[in-house]
């Protein structure tokens, strides 16, 4: 994790609005279209092994906010799950539901690989 410190709120307001300029940079189309009820896997910020699964509960309609869902994720870490904003530059790849009820029921580890049809 990255920690940085600013002298005033407005040089604080200035290097958050330059990061979503970023990672607004970044979004694949594919990203972009993720929608109210898609469910996904992200990680934790580069630790190995420790995967995020969440569900977008919706999205927002400010143009600034475009990149953002309003999501519930779930891991080993918080396996009761917690709300809050996803950028979608950070999603990995979008699961179909039975993917994500399948985490779950394995404590929300990843359930590894399936069975072809």
């Amino acid at each position: 994790m990255k920690v940085e410190f600013f002298d005033s709120q407005e040089a604080a307001h200035a290097r958050l609005r330059e990061a979503m300029k970023a990672a607004d940079a970044r979004v694949r189309p594919w990203q972009a279209a993720i929608a109210p009820g898609d469910c996904f896997v992200t990680d934790c910020g580069g630790v190995e092994g420790f995967l995020i699964f969440g569900e977008v509960l919706e999205g927002y309609t400010e143009p600034h906010l475009r990149h953002y869902r309003f999501c519930r994720c779930f891991s080993v870490a918080c396996t009761e799950g917690e709300v809050g904003d996803v950028h979608v530059s950070a999603i990995l790849c979008v699961i179909a539901r039975g993917v994500f009820e399948l985490a779950r029921q394995h404590g929300w580890r990843d359930p590894g690989p399936r069975p072809g049809p």
